[in-house]
């Protein structure tokens, strides 16, 4: 008996290695470069009373460049200029924003963190009358920091999530997953302009837990080809201190409230040997109450990422250094 336990073992992992291979490739070993246009910027929109507006910075593209290796994965994100609907600072005022994002990938988890920054707000004003005031409300000041990290389990092995999130991996026949995710992030949202005499302003520091369960399901159409679609539901609470200023005293506020979010996405592309490219779009909606104001936050949009990338060898420099570093 104590003979037949190990082959057993070493036969039921082996049946399931087998099993993933016919599934899913794995392209870890090469280099891989994506460029990527999207829309996907934070904004609020802030329902108090009888008044709705949307705090969004002046950006309504941004370029997204990504980077993998091994087990080296990371995306920067900017918001240049050139891009249509990021140049008309005169009117909407400037914005900057920069993000960094990792991913850290185990077996049939999935981890993400991302920081970000956005310098510059503006809102629609609702009065506007042409040639008497204007038509939009500019808050240079204003300056948003976020940490967002996301843990997501596949339940089915079969299933990739990385040849959908950086095309490390292909997916070589058609799967699907039920999937637990957990979002938590931490975020600050703060005014600051100079303050005066009847001049105040305000910062919230923001901490959010998310707990959702979703299906997602990527549907082979033929070796290179995919469609991938996927929902997913839950909730949580947001906890926020904020602090009022004024030039002579400071008041702090603290709240916790239940959020609910609901998410789905949907992505269609091309994934060959060496070049990939795609689209994916994704739509939220997530609602929460402040206890001590008539204030309903809503956090809503839908995304879109328009991506072309390739593989290809790394440069002996660098892959000499991840061998000593960690050997294969």
């Amino acid at each position: 008996m104590a003979i037949l336990i190990p082959t057993i073992s070493s036969g039921q992992e082996s049946d399931s290695i087998n099993s993933r291979n016919q599934y899913i490739e794995l392209h870890k070993q090469e280099l891989s470069l994506k460029l990527a246009i999207t829309n996907n910027i934070e904004f609020f929109s802030v329902h108090s009373g009888n008044t709705d507006y949307t705090l969004q910075p002046n950006t309504d593209l941004k370029l997204k460049l990504y980077f993998s290796y091994r087990f080296i994965l990371f995306s920067v994100a900017y918001a240049p200029g050139f891009l249509p609907g990021n140049n008309d600072n005169s009117e909407k005022g400037q914005s900057d924003i920069f993000e960094f994002a990792t991913n850290l990938n185990m077996k049939q988890w999935f981890h993400r963190l991302a920081y970000s920054k956005i310098s510059g707000f503006y809102t629609e004003n609702s009065s506007y009358a042409p040639g008497i005031n204007d038509q939009y409300f500019t808050f240079p000041e204003l300056q948003y920091k976020g940490f967002t990290g996301s843990s997501a389990y596949k339940v089915n092995p079969n299933y990739s999530i990385l040849a959908l999130e950086n095309q490390t991996e292909r997916q070589l026949k058609s799967a699907g997953s039920l999937m637990p995710i957990l979002v938590y992030r931490f975020y600050t949202v703060d005014n600051k302009i100079e303050l005066t005499e009847g001049r105040s302003s305000q910062k919230s520091n923001n901490f959010e837990v998310n707990m959702s369960l979703g299906y997602f399901y990527t549907f082979v159409i033929n070796k290179s080809l995919y469609a991938a679609a996927g929902v997913a539901t839950g909730g949580g609470f947001i906890s926020t201190k904020l602090l009022t200023r004024y030039p002579e005293e400071k008041f702090i506020d603290y709240n916790t409230v239940p959020i609910f979010r609901t998410e789905a996405s949907a992505a269609l592309g091309y994934n060959a040997n060496r070049f990939f490219a795609g689209i994916q779009t994704a739509g939220f909606y997530e609602h929460y109450n402040q206890d001590k104001a008539s204030n309903a936050i809503t956090h809503q949009g839908l995304n879109f990422q328009i991506f072309a990338g390739c593989r290809f060898g790394a440069p002996k420099i660098l892959s000499r250094n991840l061998d000593r570093l960690m050997p294969r």
